[in-house]
């Protein structure tokens, strides 16, 4: 009984959000995946055009902007790709103008950031610091530390260990272990 009880309120949220959705576009969707319980997160970023592997654990809160606001907005969440058996933390953000891929047996822990890019809105300082834009790519078996924050157009190869706080600003390669602000490599793991 439970069960059913559980199944009927899952299609009653996804019917109100598909809704809101239709009334109010693509940020409604974004808006309520930040607030919805995490059984719900998956079946909504598929609905919305998610490439998902299988077995992501998606903790709460999972933030999404741009998907339909920017002028590079596909109106969907089709720019996010991530593999199988990922790990994505509480309040992840994900900023969609350009795509993110995430490879398999990608661990991203709580706060992560994903700029896909960087504008100021044709405010007096673009003249100086002009629109950027770029996809991201992380790696199989990454791990990317709490609150990292990772900018737009950065690749990183498999197997490379984010530190906590550490912004990325360039690619690094496979093996890397990296830190600070702006991230540096501070050792290479052994491969294998």
């Amino acid at each position: 009984m439970k069960r059913l009880i559980n199944q009927i309120i899952k299609k009653i949220y996804l019917f109100i959000i598909h809704m809101g959705c239709k009334l109010y576009g693509i940020n409604f969707v974004s808006n309520a995946i930040s607030k919805v319980p995490r059984e719900l997160i998956r079946s909504l970023l598929l609905k919305y055009n998610a490439n998902l592997g299988k077995n992501i654990n998606f903790k709460d809160h999972i933030l999404i902007d741009n998907a339909g606001s920017d002028q590079n907005a596909t109106n969907d969440f089709s720019h996010l790709t991530i593999g199988n058996r990922c790990y994505i933390g509480k309040e992840v953000f994900f900023d969609l103008p350009r795509q993110i891929i995430l490879e398999n047996e990608v661990v991203v822990s709580a706060g992560v950031m994903f700029l896909t890019h960087a504008d100021c809105g044709g405010r007096i300082m673009s003249k100086y610091y002009p629109r950027k834009t770029g996809k991201i790519i992380i790696g199989y078996g990454t791990w990317i530390g709490a609150r990292a924050i990772i900018m737009p157009g950065v690749r990183l190869g498999k197997c490379c260990v984010v530190g906590a706080g550490a912004v990325v600003t360039k690619n690094f390669p496979d093996y890397s272990v990296i830190m600070g602000l702006p991230a540096r490599i501070v050792k290479t793991l052994e491969s294998g």
